[in-house]
């Protein structure tokens, strides 16, 4: 039958989609309930008419009852350890946006302290940072100031696809790292010696100065998907950094020359670019992108999300037809929240490999996410033709038709 019930079994298996690793993204849940608490009442009435016209009244319960209550289970476990790790998550990192505004933001008070801070889209904003933060980081800013007083708890602050940035750091930092900043980022230290790691990579917007007033300002971002490393040059000469790729040791992980060791500086005095390598060998590209897929799904796996992009990012840039990892990016701007990021990849999967069905799929939650389930429905029904036996793809579809439905009935 296909009365309330189905409503009720369409937002139970939407639910039970949140709990796969496919469909994880923020306020899922709660949207879930609402349509379940709505529909619970009377799908319970009309189950006990059934049974009881059926005489199934309190009769035994057969294997498939059995096994589809023990997956119901398994589902609301994984819901539970979700709702942990964001309730985690959330306990340790606070997340500020601000507009337009003359007076300075102090960036203290107990709801701070204590916790990292990331500045998420604001805009013509100057911040003081004070005591007291644990890391600060940057996304997506534009014509934002700000002033880092005291030392950060871990001494780091992380900057992404900002705009028109001004960071003064008055005390020592021990890692700055700059991505994807195409328009200008600067950084003046205090110190030459307060300056420790720049990591950076495609920021060709990149500046980093000493003494705080700009007077000597180096450019050392460079576009491309090379990671680069840039440190504090110690010979006297007209370079204030040095800039080099990261070397990677094992695992992957950045490694640096031992103490004492030289090695020759590639940054030129201006608007440095690294000297161009040779392509590497179609099959010797394929093994590094496969490389670092690989190193991407650790990090995901680790629910180090962001980290995961990156190494997503360079395995795109050696191999951009490796559609498993376009859908895989897609999944990681999901659980991040950019949800307008996870539609642009889950498209290019669909285009690079269109019987992907991960590719449509993305894309339909990339929808549905942000709030347009009219255009998720086409992209969820094209998953369903690849995999029609996939339960998460017709709990998506039906919860998609639901809040479509219910939108079109508000309007």
């Amino acid at each position: 039958h296909f009365g309330s019930s189905s409503l009720a079994s369409a937002a139970a298996a939407a639910l039970g989609a949140v709990a796969g690793p496919m469909t994880n993204y923020s306020n899922w849940d709660s949207k879930a309930s609402a349509l379940l608490r709505e529909a619970d009442e009377e799908e319970k009435r009309e189950k006990e008419a059934c049974d009881k016209a059926l005489g199934l009244e309190d009769a035994p319960k057969g294997p498939p009852t059995e096994q589809a209550e023990a997956q119901l289970n398994e589902l609301g476990e994984h819901s539970k350890k979700k709702k942990d790790f964001i309730d985690w998550s959330k306990a340790r990192e606070v997340k500020l946006t601000h507009s337009a505004q003359e007076e300075p933001i102090n960036l203290s008070g107990p709801d701070l302290d204590g916790k990292a801070v990331r500045l998420y889209g604001s805009e013509g904003v100057t911040y003081h940072v004070p005591k007291g933060i644990v890391k600060l980081m940057l996304d997506k800013c534009k014509q934002v100031c700000v002033h880092i007083l005291d030392t950060l708890v871990t001494s780091t602050v992380e900057v992404y696809a900002c705009d028109n940035l001004d960071l003064h750091i008055r005390q020592p930092l021990g890692t700055l790292q700059v991505d994807e900043c195409i328009k200008p980022v600067r950084a003046f230290f205090a110190e030459k010696d307060h300056v420790g790691r720049i990591y950076h990579q495609n920021s060709p917007g990149l500046a980093v100065g000493c003494f705080g007033d700009g007077s000597a300002v180096q450019a050392i971002g460079s576009e491309g998907p090379v990671q680069l490393c840039s440190k504090p040059s110690h010979d006297g000469g007209r370079e204030l950094f040095w800039t080099n790729p990261v070397r990677r040791g094992e695992g992957e992980f950045p490694v640096d020359l031992p103490s004492g060791a030289r090695e020759t500086p590639i940054t030129q005095p201006s608007n440095f670019q690294p000297e161009p390598e040779a392509a590497p060998a179609p099959e010797e590209q394929q093994r590094l992108a496969e490389q670092r897929r690989q190193l991407g799904n650790d990090m995901f796996r680790a629910n180090d999300f962001m980290h995961a992009t990156v190494h997503y990012t360079e395995a795109l840039h050696l191999d951009p037809t490796m559609s498993a990892v376009w859908a895989n990016r897609a999944q990681c701007w999901l659980k991040l929240g950019d949800f307008e990021k996870a539609l642009a990849d889950s498209q290019k999967c669909t285009e690079v490999d269109a019987s992907n069905p991960k590719g449509w799929f993305r894309k339909g939650m990339s929808l549905h996410a942000m709030e347009r389930f009219t255009e998720a429905i086409p992209a969820l029904l094209e998953a369903e033709k690849l995999e029609p036996h996939n339960e998460q793809i017709t709990g998506a579809i039906k919860m998609a038709q639901l809040k479509a439905h219910k939108a079109a009935a508000c309007g």
